[in-house]
């Protein structure tokens, strides 16, 4: 990031204001906001109401979606996390350089437990990160009940 008059400036406003708004706009997402501040942002989180956001029964009262892009680099980096704070499981899908044994993307799940299981997640090369958000948004539910967590 670069620094601008003591202050650090947002990475990607554009896309992080278009998150934003489409959690906004989502049933179940309250709270969204920007972290650390809306003018210093780099990553949306929203307060999610599993129910509502999936639109069945779910096990958890709460969740918390956390959404972060780096697109400066060789690759964009991105980071998609679902997070229940009540349970303390979680997963999301990551696309750094933390685990490049997974390739360029990996779904990250963590157990109440304290273990973490990961394992390579589908990655289109030049897909647009918005797009990338949009997809793993709509995802969501998929994936929860792969996990078995209802």
């Amino acid at each position: 990031m670069v620094p601008v008059f003591g202050s650090w400036r947002p990475v990607e406003p554009k896309l992080l204001r278009r998150v934003h708004d489409r959690l906004a706009r989502t049933g179940g997402c309250d709270a969204v906001r920007y972290e650390p501040s809306r003018r210093d942002a780099n990553e949306v989180v929203a307060d999610v109401d599993p129910v509502a956001f999936l639109e069945r029964e779910y096990s958890a009262a709460e969740a918390r979606l956390r959404v972060e892009f780096e697109l400066r680099g060789e690759r964009p980096h991105y980071w998609v996390q679902w997070w229940e704070p009540d349970t303390g499981r979680g997963f999301g899908w990551h696309a750094d350089d933390t685990e490049p044994e997974y390739g360029p993307v990996h779904v990250q799940v963590e157990y109440p437990d304290g273990t973490t299981d990961r394992r390579a997640a589908e990655h289109v090369e030049d897909e647009h990160p918005y797009r990338t958000f949009e997809r793993r948004l709509t995802s969501i539910p998929e994936a929860l009940s792969r996990l078995g967590w209802e």
